[in-house]
């Protein structure tokens, strides 16, 4: 991997993809600051990352877990000044609520002008984040993706006030790491995966509450089939293979009978009102009871690793 431009990150936020963001810098070799108003997340998230790389270490991927771990030092929410001093660059990756977003960037406002600013939003545009900004030309957004140490791309999406230089920093930098960026060139929220992924769930919302298919055997159709496929030819490819026409054709017939929802589905709505969240709460659309959270963690990367090796070997052939 290519020496990075910098050396020092900051994160803000250590939940599920801070954690992944932290660990992606970490393995690239640059010290880490996590930041979290809560020390337990930050215990929970440390450990957490220890096992990640392990079982990263098992697929030959990282050498020395401890001493890329021990690269991540924690600060408390009280000492956000310290973990802040000296970085080139801070992720914001704090809920997905945009007031505390909003808060947490008025708080980045004073920083050298020289520090890149980038959020790892998954829905908010750069430009609702930045409103109470007077440095705004510095904030880019970096959309990492669910394990975010393991999926290769991140979307790079600008405000109305980002600077062209800011933007060819966080590629070069997402470059260096080992990430591949992709560039959102106008504003939308939810960039482009989380809008298509949100036109699957919505249309898989019908599916299952009209008792067409259970989430087992969705699940299983999918990776048999649509994600096997997506994972080495891209949408635009397939059209291509299957025939222009024939896509043509099929969109005529299909998309009439598409959902056209505007709300998450009743179900998921019911799940969420029980606690049954996933994983996180030991039970979502499956089971998890009993199951340590680390094991279920371990098993998706173990898969996704391997997944991991095979991509870059195809984009190696193809480069």
């Amino acid at each position: 991997m290519a020496g990075s431009s910098i050396s020092t990150v900051a994160v803000v936020g250590f939940g599920t993809m801070g954690q992944g963001i932290a660990q992606n810098f970490a393995e690239a070799g640059l010290d880490v600051r996590v930041v979290d108003r809560d020390t337990e997340v930050l215990a929970r998230g440390q450990a957490q990352i220890l096992a990640n790389l392990r079982v990263a270490e098992g697929h030959g991927l990282v050498q020395d877990p401890a001493s890329v771990a021990a690269r991540i030092a924690s600060y408390s929410e009280d000492d956000l000044r310290q973990a802040l001093e000296g970085a080139e660059l801070v992720i914001e990756s704090v809920p997905e609520i945009l007031d505390v977003k909003k808060e947490v960037f008025a708080r980045l406002d004073d920083l050298p002008e020289d520090v890149l600013i980038g959020s790892n939003t998954s829905s908010f545009t750069v430009s609702q984040l930045t409103e109470r900004m007077v440095t705004a030309a510095r904030v880019v957004g970096v959309h990492y993706f669910n394990p975010a140490h393991v999926i290769p791309a991140v979307e790079i999406h600008h405000g109305s006030d980002t600077s062209a230089t800011a933007i060819e920093q966080m590629i070069a930098i997402m470059d260096d790491v080992g990430k591949v960026p992709v560039r959102v060139r106008k504003e939308i929220p939810g960039f482009i995966i989380n809008r298509l992924t949100g036109a699957l769930e919505r249309e898989i919302d019908l599916l299952l509450d009209e008792g067409i298919v259970s989430p087992r055997d969705l699940d299983a159709a999918v990776k048999a089939s649509l994600g096997f496929r997506l994972a080495c030819i891209g949408p635009m490819e397939a059209e291509d293979f299957i025939g222009l026409d024939t896509a043509y054709r099929v969109s005529n017939n299909v998309y009439k009978g598409l959902s056209n929802a505007t709300e998450a589905s009743a179900a998921l709505g019911e799940k969420v009102e029980r606690g049954e969240l996933g994983v996180k709460s030991g039970k979502g659309w499956y089971d998890y009871t009993g199951i340590p959270l680390a094991e279920t963690f371990a098993k998706r990367d173990k898969k996704l690793l391997a997944q991991l090796a095979l991509y870059r070997a195809a984009q190696n052939s193809e480069g």
